[in-house]
């Protein structure tokens, strides 16, 4: 929404509805959403953020002082976000083991049908699963929403089955368009969620209407405990009036909501108005975007000297150009006193203190943010180990991994939602999967997200690690390929051991092609 929009609802039937707590919020995420597209000055007259070159001249100077920004926030948020999710992450869902364990250990082990059926039902929900990934393009969709999260320390999924093509989409909405509702008793359990967005559509008198797009779900309970979500949509004015409402109240026979929420921190910790990671890089910026202005509005006074007439008129003065190699003809005003001009020049004594000053912002910045502070040529010193870049990324990879700990349990909700979804819709006509696959997925949705950092060759150190434990026997093939994030590690796992059995069957018909040639040749020896 632009600021003008902002406006307009305040003190509105919309605000209202939200209550100011949600308002306040609403409006701080519109603000860093504008921070990150580069509007970081703030306007003395609106105190509206906006764009460097539309700040007004401060009153009381007869220059234009420098006004720009170096989009240090952006750099930040973005870097933060490629390490949360640049990595070749993959799915895991492991089998649960029904035959016993002891029975596993021997040597003429042979899985029961139903520990095969097990197997079965996994492999597929997996591939389901990326499937999943594949078409709703998952990996970039998470780089963006990763920003969208970090921006405006939440982002949501709504989860939405297409009737036309039978197949399940995952939407991404900005946390400024989201107005969650949870119950009083519980902070995890949502119960009410708005999507609201502004729009602008022509009326029959060819005249554009700025409108509100509003889409609510609502679960409720029944008076037999069941619980049941609704669905509401449509057109609303500015008093939150109907225009045109398409779905009203209509059940989505589903038992949740399918919206997933995804927090950078906890709902306790903003109630409690704690200073966000996100205030400091702000703060921080803002210093180094005016340390830079001042920077170099103090080099041109350096560069430029004052210029100082003695003994002439203004009339003089308004026709001496000022150019490279210009010549005047100057004439005293004052009888006896000659015309003069000196230049006072100045030297550019502070520049260690500049930079000085520049650098330890900069490492603030970095500091906060936890991204590393140095460059690649800074690395310049010939290959590392996985243990050196472990070292030396210890502080962006804590960060990341703590992260990770809400991408893990948010996107594991995601997909038990998105399975839930499609086992509700088994009935219809048109229906994208495989219907015996989401059947047989049951009520068991475990799953788990193996997420891998962004190093480099951080896969060939894995590697080499996964096959020194399975060599001495602490870790399996099976497990090995899932820490490595193979998808569909058990369909590899059975195409290694038929190619091996390929191989196998290869080297015997060239051992008995071979032994029958040295049979035949003794023969014929012994015959002569």
């Amino acid at each position: 929404m632009t600021a003008d929009t902002v406006d307009s609802l305040l003190k509105s039937p919309f605000m209202e509805a939200i209550g100011e707590r949600e308002f306040q919020r609403f409006q701080k995420q519109v603000e860093s959403y504008n921070y990150y597209a580069g509007y970081q000055h703030v306007d003395p007259e609106t105190g509206q953020l906006v764009k460097a070159k539309d700040l007004p001249r401060p009153p009381g100077l007869d220059y234009d002082p420098t006004r720009f920004e170096v989009n240090y926030f952006k750099r930040m948020i973005d870097a933060k976000a490629q390490w949360q999710m640049g990595g070749m992450h993959g799915i895991s869902v492991a089998p649960q083991l029904i035959d016993d364990g002891n029975m596993r250990l021997s040597q003429s082990y042979a899985p029961s049908s139903a520990q095969q059926s097990e197997d079965q039902r996994a492999e597929s929900y997996e591939k389901l699963l990326y499937q999943l990934w594949r078409e709703n393009n998952f990996r970039a969709a998470l780089l963006a929403g990763a920003k969208d999260r970090l921006i405006a320390s939440r982002v949501a999924v709504k989860i939405v089955f297409n009737p036309t093509t039978g197949k399940l989409q995952w939407v991404w909405h900005p946390d400024t368009e989201v107005f969650p509702v949870f119950s009083n008793d519980d902070y995890e359990e949502l119960i009410k969620v708005s999507f609201v967005r502004s729009i602008g559509i022509w009326d029959e008198d060819g005249e554009k209407v700025e409108l509100i797009k509003k889409q609510t779900f609502e679960l409720k309970t029944d008076e037999n405990g069941t619980k049941n979500c609704y669905l509401t949509e449509g057109y609303y004015n500015e008093n939150l009036e109907v225009v045109n409402e398409w779905i009203s109240n209509e059940s989505m026979q589903l038992s949740f909501i399918p919206v997933v929420l995804i927090p950078t921190q906890s709902l306790l910790q903003v109630t409690a108005g704690e200073s966000t990671e996100l205030d400091d890089m702000r703060e921080i910026t803002d210093r180094l975007n005016q340390l830079n202005e001042d920077a170099i509005d103090s080099l041109k006074f350096e560069m430029f000297p004052v210029t100082y007439f003695k003994n002439i008129d203004r009339a003089q003065l308004l026709g001496i150009d000022i150019a490279p190699g210009a010549a005047a003809a100057l004439n005293s005003t004052n009888e006896g006193r000659d015309p003069g001009v000196e230049k006072s020049e100045s030297n550019f004594t502070y520049t260690t203190a500049l930079n000085d000053t520049f650098m330890r912002l900069k490492g603030a910045l970095h500091e906060v943010s936890s991204i590393p502070n140095f460059t690649a040529q800074d690395l310049n010193f010939g290959g590392m180990n996985a243990e050196a870049l472990q070292i030396i990324f210890h502080d962006i990879i804590q960060d990341t991994e703590e992260h990770w700990h809400v991408w893990q349990a948010k996107l594991q909700e995601l997909h038990e939602k998105s399975i839930k979804y499609l086992q509700a819709r088994l009935s219809v006509s048109t229906f994208s999967y495989d219907k015996t696959v989401v059947r047989n997925i049951g009520d068991n949705y475990t799953n788990e997200i193996k997420f891998i950092l962004p190093l480099p060759d951080n896969r060939k150190e894995l590697v080499a690690l996964l096959v020194e434990e399975v060599g001495a026997g602490f870790e399996s093939t099976a497990g090995a390929m899932n820490r490595l994030g193979v998808e569909n590690s058990t369909a590899k796992k059975q195409e290694i051991q038929a190619e091996s059995l390929e191989k196998r069957q290869s080297e015997d018909i060239y051992t008995l092609n071979n032994s029958s040639d040295t049979t035949l040749n003794e023969e014929e020896t012994v015959s002569e």
